[in-house]
């Protein structure tokens, strides 16, 4: 086919103006802009702030931090010393920064973490330092053998949130962590505020003595006793009252505790529960990635892993913290909480000092409300109560789920999302339709953002569905009108 020049020309002209040409000029500049904008990212990036791990000595520990993504180090030193580890009973303990478990290090999802291990000069052994935080050989043992006098160093990146065991990986790695050298690493994301008030550290393993003295004129560690696990000690926090008399851990009603528990082990799983007390929330093996348990009696807990659990304290008195494989309470797997303050005896009653109607006040006299020329009566002659709810939205859950409201009252969902992801919340009517505009405000939470949801409750009773617009299918619950 033979064009003439202006025939090319006046083609080309439709081609270039035409809405390919157009489309296709937009991608390109749109590639131009993404690369200059990835290169002045690059290049503007400054290198993270370098700070220093704070460490403190169990049950205690660091403060949460919320910031940008740092290099964090830590300094660890490796200690062999002689302390009482039961009333009269001394033993040589192996720790890390002379604590056991060895302090709690808190850092955040994306940091650069620069672990230095340091061993006394006055340590018999090498030691070195395995986390199961890292990707990398040994957890980082291999890089951190270290001789009686010795430092040495590396990094990771923190990559996957949660509570992670460390320990000692010399010699046959289970009499190091024995002899008392394990912890806890938690990793965290850097999101809203706490879901609790309180938060503890605590620590499970086993001792397994010689039934003589030693060269140094305390038990050794016996290794037939280990590796045919018949413990002389199942303990909490490196003694059997390590969490005891003046070590008990405390708290007021109304409190959520959260506590981190680490087992060291070298052997025992521990049946980690706390008499009395069910955990609101329960994250197993220490994930923080995965959706918590809820209602949980008794969780485990492996040699070399972890857990975090939520409770509410209701009532006070003491709270035992046990290995629920109970015949280990005897050798010394026993902690307290001590919690204070007022009784709620709908929870609880104890009725030979509080019989039923012993506690029961004259209801104080209120004023009655003032008359106003259009009551709100929800149709019933009577003025509306007014009720408020509070509505915890992690990802993709509501808690609680489930809910029992009054015909014709008031209801304000009081909204809190602890999640990373933006949530919100929307009531359906009795039909089940989500097309009304009941809905919370703002209509949209991000992470850590609260709001308020408003229902004018219908008269009509039955079983009302919500959800949340962005998880329509998980994240859903039910509202019961009576």
């Amino acid at each position: 086919m033979n064009l003439t020049r202006s025939q090319v020309t006046t083609r080309r002209g439709r081609w270039r103006g035409g809405p390919r040409a157009r489309l296709l000029a937009a991608f390109l500049m749109l590639g131009i802009v993404a690369a200059f904008g990835l290169f002045a990212v690059g290049c503007g990036d400054d290198e993270p702030d370098t700070i220093q791990a704070a460490l403190v000595a169990p049950p205690n520990v660091p403060p949460k931090q919320n910031r940008a993504n740092a290099h964090v180090v830590v300094d660890l030193v490796a200690k062999e010393e002689i302390r009482e580890i039961s009333p009269g009973v001394e033993y040589e303990v192996w720790s890390f920064n002379d604590y056991v478990p060895g302090p709690m290090i808190r850092v955040q999802v994306g940091d650069t973490v620069e672990i230095r291990l340091q061993n006394a000069s006055d340590s018999k052994v090498t030691h070195n330092i395995d986390l199961h935080s890292v990707n990398g050989p040994g957890g980082g043992a291999e890089s951190t053998n270290v001789a009686p006098g010795e430092t040495k160093a590396f990094s990771f990146k923190a990559l996957a949130p949660g509570l992670f065991t460390y320990h000692c990986a010399q010699g046959i790695v289970a009499d190091h962590i024995s002899n008392g050298m394990y912890g806890g690493i938690l990793v965290e994301e850097p999101r809203g505020k706490a879901r609790y008030d309180r938060e503890y550290y605590i620590g499970q393993h086993e001792y397994y003595l010689t039934d003589t003295n030693g060269p140094n004129g305390v038990p050794a560690l016996d290794v037939d006793k280990m590796l045919a696990e018949d413990a002389t000690y199942v303990v909490w926090n490196g003694a059997t009252d390590g969490l005891t008399g003046d070590n008990a851990l405390t708290a007021t009603t109304g409190e959520t505790v959260r506590l981190y528990v680490t087992n060291g082990g070298p052997n025992f799983t521990s049946s980690y529960h706390v008499i009395g007390e069910i955990f609101d929330r329960a994250y197993a093996w220490g994930s923080l990635a995965n959706l918590p348990l809820k209602w949980i009696q008794t969780i485990s807990v492996p040699p070399g892993g972890a857990a975090i659990t939520d409770m509410k304290i209701d009532v006070p008195g003491d709270y035992k913290i046990v290995d629920h494989a109970l015949g280990r309470l005897t050798k010394g797997a026993v902690g307290i909480i001590t919690a204070t303050g007022d009784n709620d005896f709908d929870v609880f009653r104890d009725l030979q000092e509080h019989p039923l109607g012993s506690d029961v006040e004259e209801p104080t006299a209120t004023a009655e409300p003032a008359a106003t020329s259009e009551p709100d009566d929800g149709g019933n002659g009577e003025p509306a109560t007014t009720e408020d709810i509070a509505v915890e939205m992690d990802d993709n859950v509501f808690i609680p789920d489930t809910f029992t409201v009054k015909a014709g009252s008031v209801v304000n969902f009081q909204l809190d999302n602890i999640g990373n992801l933006p949530h919100n919340m929307r009531i359906a009517d009795l039909a089940g339709s989500y097309d009304g505009d009941t809905v919370s405000d703002p209509e949209l939470l991000s992470g850590g953002q609260t709001g308020v949801l408003t229902w004018e409750v219908p008269d009509a009773t039955g079983t009302y569905k919500f959800r949340c617009d962005v998880h329509p299918v998980e994240m859903v619950g039910t509202i019961t009108v009576e």
